[in-house]
């Protein structure tokens, strides 16, 4: 998939080189074809889960489907779902934008191996096609589009959705997430960090052993520790003292780039020791909190800091 760097540094063309034609099977072109109803759908933007991913594997042998993993505590993903949505509906029908949200369903991510969001992908006659990571302007959106969509015409791929309000994707209801832990979601939709952080801090002190809280706690405090900063010089910068080391791996860390991130403060941890080498080392582990658990880079930058204190 494309590495963009920062959210400020989107200027170059997005990386197409991993589209590929996928095999036209003749007679599955015949099949989906004389399916039309699967394609009466509620709506050209629909929420993916574990449940209903079997119907838009089924849809992608009619038409592409893009498919955006995203996050509630991603920043990026906060600026590019509408992006996304708003050129999907300039289609009128053509593609379908499936978004699937990472936390919630993990199995799938692991699936389409998926560790960080936003990524975007698209599927076409089921097969998976990596796009991007990260948030992109809409001028480099609308170049993957018209690109996915000619790779579909090409396939015979030329459905259109027919929006019918009486159209269901038969997809459970989600659960409900307890009062703190929504409240804490309102506080970061709304930008208010401080009160996101005192919902889990407060969510923790109810259940000490709430590990979705004490993520979350971590996700909310990198947002308030880089709410303001600028990416472009912070993540361009080569940090000397331990809080310029720490700044630049909560940027790395907050625009997708966790590897980077546990990397910077790695390479001071090293180099450091007495309170620096703690300081560094609790923050570390606070970054270890955000994202997920399968992550390639955690499961590596642990090994590196157990060799580097043991």
């Amino acid at each position: 998939m494309s590495d963009f760097m920062s959210r400020a540094n989107f200027a170059g063309a997005v990386d197409l080189s991993s589209l590929r034609k996928p095999p036209v099977d003749p007679a599955a072109a015949q099949a989906a074809s004389v399916n039309p109803d699967l394609l009466k759908l509620p709506g050209l933007i629909a929420q993916g889960t574990e449940a209903n991913l079997r119907i838009f594997i089924e849809i992608s042998n009619q038409l592409p489907v893009v498919i955006e993993f995203f996050a509630g505590w991603s920043e990026q993903s906060k600026t590019l779902s509408p992006k996304l949505a708003k050129i999907t509906k300039a289609y009128n029908g053509r593609i379908l934008l499936v978004q699937i949200d990472l936390d919630a369903n993990q199995k799938v991510a692991q699936a389409f191996k998926v560790a960080s969001a936003p990524t975007v992908l698209a599927l076409l006659r089921g097969q998976p096609v990596p796009l991007f990571d990260g948030d992109q302007p809409e001028a480099n959106l609308q170049v993957v589009f018209d690109r996915v969509l000619e790779i579909a015409s090409e396939n015979g791929m030329n459905g259109t959705i027919t929006v019918s309000e009486d159209a269901g994707l038969d997809q459970p209801a989600p659960a409900a997430l307890p009062p703190r832990h929504q409240a804490a979601y309102d506080a970061i939709d709304a930008g208010n960090y401080p009160e996101a952080i005192r919902q889990y801090e407060e969510a923790i002190k109810e259940n000490p052993g709430d590990s979705l809280a004490i993520a979350g706690l971590a996700q909310a405090n990198l947002l308030k520790r880089t709410e303001g900063i600028d990416f472009e010089t912070v993540l361009s910068s080569a940090p000397s003292t331990i809080d310029e080391v720490i700044l630049k791996a909560d940027a790395c860390v907050a625009v997708g780039h966790p590897g980077e991130g546990f990397s910077t403060i790695l390479t001071k941890l090293a180099t450091v020791f007495g309170d620096e080498r703690e300081t560094l080392r609790k923050h570390l582990l606070e970054l270890f909190l955000i994202g997920p658990p399968e992550l390639p880079e955690l499961a590596a930058a642990r090994r590196q800091l157990a060799a580097l204190l043991y």
